[in-house]
C-alpha cells in the first residue's frame, strides 16, 4: 500500500507541474489575445512569468531581476496607454477634455462594437476607434465650430489608439518571446 501511495503522490506532483506549465502557456496566449483587443495582456504574461519562476525554482530563469523587468514593461505600457489618447488629441490642437473623451469613447466604443459586431477582435477594434473618434469630433466641433479641424483632431485620437494597440501587441509578444527563450535556453 505504501508503494502505491508514493506512486500516486508522484503522479499527482507531475500532474500539478503539467497543469502549472499549461497555465503559463494559456496565460501567454491569453495575454496576446487581450492585447489584440487593446486590453492590457502584458499583465497576464507577467503572471505567467511569476508562475514560471515558482515552477523553475529560485536559482533558475526567470529570476527576480527578470520579473522586475517584466512588471516594469507592464506598468510602462499601461502608463503610455493612459496618456496616448490625450497626447494624440492635444498634439493636433485638441482640448484636455477631448483627450479624456478619447479614452472614454474608446472604452465605450469597444464594448458597444463588440455587441454590435460580434466578430472576435474586429467588433471591439472598430468600436474603439469609432467611439474615440466620435466623442472627440463632437466635443471639438462644438468647441471650434469647424468640422474640418474637429475631424483632424479626432483623427489624432484614432492614430494614438492604433499606435497603443500596436505597442501592446508588440510588448506582449516581446514578453512572451523573452519568457519562452529564457525558459528553453
Amino acid at each position: 500500500m505504501n508503494a502505491a501511495w508514493q506512486m500516486f503522490l508522484g503522479w499527482l506532483s507531475d500532474a500539478g507541474v503539467f497543469l502549472g506549465w499549461s497555465t503559463c502557456v494559456l496565460f501567454c496566449l491569453g495575454g496576446l489575445a487581450l492585447s489584440a483587443l487593446s486590453i492590457s495582456g502584458t499583465w497576464l504574461v507577467g503572471v505567467a512569468a511569476l508562475m514560471a519562476a515558482a515552477l523553475t525554482g529560485p536559482d533558475a530563469f526567470p529570476g527576480w531581476s527578470t520579473l522586475l523587468g517584466f512588471f516594469a514593461v507592464c506598468a510602462g505600457v499601461d502608463i503610455i496607454e493612459w496618456f496616448a489618447a490625450s497626447w494624440g488629441v492635444r498634439r493636433r490642437g485638441g482640448s484636455t477634455a477631448a483627450g479624456w473623451l478619447a479614452l472614454l469613447g474608446s472604452l465605450g466604443g469597444m464594448v458597444l462594437g463588440s455587441l454590435l459586431i460580434p466578430v472576435p477582435f474586429l467588433g471591439g477594434l472598430l468600436g474603439m476607434m469609432s467611439g474615440s473618434f466620435a466623442l472627440v469630433f463632437l466635443a471639438e466641433r462644438h468647441r471650434l465650430r469647424a468640422t474640418g479641424q474637429a475631424a483632424h483632431i479626432a483623427g489624432g485620437a484614432v492614430v494614438a489608439g492604433l499606435s497603443v494597440l500596436f505597442l501592446k501587441v508588440m510588448a506582449t509578444a516581446g514578453l512572451v518571446l523573452w519568457l519562452a527563450v529564457g525558459l528553453l535556453a
